[in-house]
């Protein structure tokens, strides 16, 4: 009987430390991916009051604290400035700069041109 008591109350104990992992594991992803998304958040909207980069075509994408920018942008100087703001932002861990220079010698990209009119080469 004592040993029947002790394995039920080991099981039980067993699936509820089971269970509070699951939850554990999925609460740490829900955060992980709310924390992804305040940092975009927050690269966008440095980017955004940046009047020097007005005009420019930049995709911000967060994964587990990594930053990854892609898009177009007048000068290499503006590649440096906006990977700056993304570095500088709180949560961020790493900064993959992807940014493009678009051919200063045909055009200036404009605010309002597509990516395509801006010479993306996924288009």
């Amino acid at each position: 009987m004592h040993n029947q008591i002790l394995k039920k109350s080991t099981l039980s104990m067993v699936a509820l430390f089971a269970v509070l992992s699951f939850v554990n594991i999925v609460g740490t992803a829900d955060a992980d991916s709310y924390n992804d998304r305040a940092i975009t958040s927050k690269v966008e909207d440095k980017i955004q009051a940046d009047n020097q980069l007005m005009g420019s075509r930049i995709y911000v994408e967060t994964k587990d604290g990594e930053v990854t920018l892609k898009g177009m942008v007048n000068s290499q100087a503006d590649i440096n400035r906006v990977g700056q703001h993304a570095y500088f932002v709180d949560g961020v861990k790493k900064v993959d700069n992807q940014l493009k220079t678009v051919n200063s010698n045909r055009f200036k990209a404009k605010p309002g041109m597509t990516d395509c009119q801006i010479g993306a080469n996924w288009c």
